[in-house]
């Protein structure tokens, strides 16, 4: 991790901003000490000394540790068992293997990946397509993967700050 520092205000309420409207249902308090520091190509956003998001291309994607954290209700995207493996080793998720999605994901969002399942979050990444399209689509990428369990940043994540 390089560069950790806090966020003045300014930015704190940006990010704030860019996660309340990717996430709506995720409430962070606003006197949290929120810190940004890089990881490899990503910012990472530190609030409370919990590494929960990732910037990258203006948007804010979730870790899978805060996934666990906060459940989100929205941007969800669902695979059979069959695309686990292929995922979790770093593959974009491909529309054959999604069984279902948030219809309100629109290509160019943030989006998590959970298994059919158990609902376990596998993923992060950009929606590729729209979540209707997600569904219907018997073929194409449906989400670039940028963070995904077993990753450097997962396994950095696992251990404490």
């Amino acid at each position: 991790m390089k560069n950790r520092h806090v966020v003045g205000n300014k930015d704190r309420k940006k990010y704030f901003f860019m996660i309340k409207d990717a996430f709506p249902d995720i409430d962070i308090p606003s006197k949290s000490k929120t810190e940004i520091a890089k990881i490899e190509d990503f910012d990472v956003l530190i609030i409370d000394n919990s590494v929960d998001f990732l910037v990258a291309n203006n948007s804010i994607l979730l870790t899978i540790h805060a996934i666990s954290n906060y459940k989100p209700k929205t941007r969800w995207v669902t695979v059979d068992e069959g695309a686990i493996r292929f995922i979790v080793n770093g593959a974009d998720v491909m529309a054959p293997g999604i069984v279902d999605a948030d219809k309100d994901i629109r290509k160019g969002y943030s989006v998590w990946v959970k298994d059919e399942k158990h609902s376990t979050p596998l993923a992060s990444g950009i929606a590729l397509m729209d979540g209707s399209e997600m569904i219907k689509s018997s073929s194409g990428k449906a989400v670039k993967n940028l963070h995904h369990v077993g990753d450097t940043l997962w396994k950095f994540f696992s251990k404490s700050l």
